[in-house]
């Protein structure tokens, strides 16, 4: 009797042994195929579905004799224009706008002109994108004042090397008239606005 339980034990043994092996392959398959399958092969299973659905339905469409020519007509002039609206929307529409770094003229705006603590802030943002050049800056108002700052590039503009900040105790009080201008190369441009101080 003690012989046979052990040959049992022996087999139930080896029989979890062999689920458990079973068990891990199906996941290493499973895990294998989600994350290493190439992209390409379920675009090209779900075309391969698309292909044998429209086959279907212009099999159906072509086998039924009693739909009228007219409605054929119809229903590929529909099919078409479906067709062409997917096109559409596959295509992706380009900025047909003009791009401002080839613009000769120089463009920009004042993005901050305010009082803040005790100093006028001034802050300029320049379309262009630009290597190097200069800002010129003059108020005109109850006090002339005019300070330059060298232009520095950004990621796809420029702007005034850390803009203009001046103290107001050198300004008398009114508005100003704000004129920066801009020169980078043979480029040239101009920034107004106005400030209250």
């Amino acid at each position: 009797m003690a012989q046979k339980r052990k040959n049992r034990r022996k087999w139930v043994y080896w029989f979890v042994i062999l689920l458990l092996l079973v068990a891990a392959g199906v996941i290493v398959y499973l895990v294998w195929n989600s994350y290493f399958k190439p992209k390409n092969a379920d675009v090209h299973e779900d075309n391969v579905v698309e292909v044998a659905e429209d086959k279907n339905k212009e099999e159906s469409d072509t086998s039924n004799s009693d739909i009228k020519q007219d409605s054929v007509s119809a229903g590929n002039d529909s099919n078409a224009n479906e067709a062409e609206r997917e096109k559409e929307k596959e295509q992706v529409a380009a900025y047909e706008g003009n791009n401002p770094n080839y613009n000769n003229q120089l463009t920009g705006a004042l993005t901050y002109a305010g009082v803040n603590g005790g100093i006028l802030v001034i802050r300029v943002n320049i379309d262009q994108y630009l290597d190097s050049g200069t800002c010129r800056l003059s108020l005109e108002g109850g006090t002339e004042y005019s300070d330059v700052a060298n232009v520095v590039g950004g990621a796809a503009t420029s702007t005034c090397e850390e803009g203009f900040d001046i103290p107001v105790s050198e300004l008398a009080s009114g508005t100003y008239k704000i004129i920066i201008d801009l020169n980078s190369g043979d480029r040239k441009g101009t920034i107004e606005g106005e400030v209250s101080v």
